[in-house]
């Protein structure tokens, strides 16, 4: 059951739905790590797929969280180029969605303000922007996003192996 990864200090969780194409990046870099074998007792890792909003409301009642929450989405995000990984404060997550079941619907933005303000886990959130997202079921990421997968599951990899949480002052990594 997840309950236990909520007993790790740092907890990387991916976000999104595989079968609508660029939105499965969340997953992806979960999977990326698994294969790459990020495995170590403080870290955590989850492919919560559609059941963020799940995820969030389980750390709010949960007696023990991770000191670290680190979610991976898909973004549109005006500025940004197909492929771009953004960091996102959580008072600015973008209204504009990629899904219904996605962090840019409410209630999910009031759980995750609720989290950050109960001073015991810090929340970084990592997206992708997408190139494209189809309206129809079609698995498979576009080419620019699928180089992203990798980039930011290394530095994932680089940063939380050594217990170091990801940090960045840029808007882009």
């Amino acid at each position: 059951m997840y309950l236990d990864l909520f007993n790790k200090d740092i907890l990387v969780v991916g976000c999104g739905n595989p079968l609508l194409g660029d939105d499965g990046f969340g997953p992806a870099v979960i999977e990326s790590l698994e294969i790459q074998q990020i495995q170590a007792d403080h870290i955590g890792l989850l492919d919560a797929g559609t059941s963020v909003r799940e995820l969030l409301f389980d750390l709010l009642l949960s007696s023990s969280i991770p000191k670290n929450l680190i979610l991976i989405d898909a973004v549109q995000h005006s500025n940004a180029l197909p492929g771009d990984i953004i960091t996102i404060d959580v008072n600015q997550i973008p209204k504009n969605k990629v899904a219904d079941y996605s962090l840019h619907q409410f209630p999910t933005t009031n759980m995750l303000k609720e989290l950050r303000d109960s001073g015991l886990i810090d929340i970084k959130i990592y997206a992708v922007q997408v190139e494209t997202i189809p309206k129809l079921v079609k698995s498979g990421l576009s080419r620019p996003v699928k180089k992203a997968v990798l980039k930011l599951s290394n530095l994932i990899k680089l940063k939380v192996y050594d217990k170091k949480f990801l940090s960045c002052d840029r808007e882009f990594v």
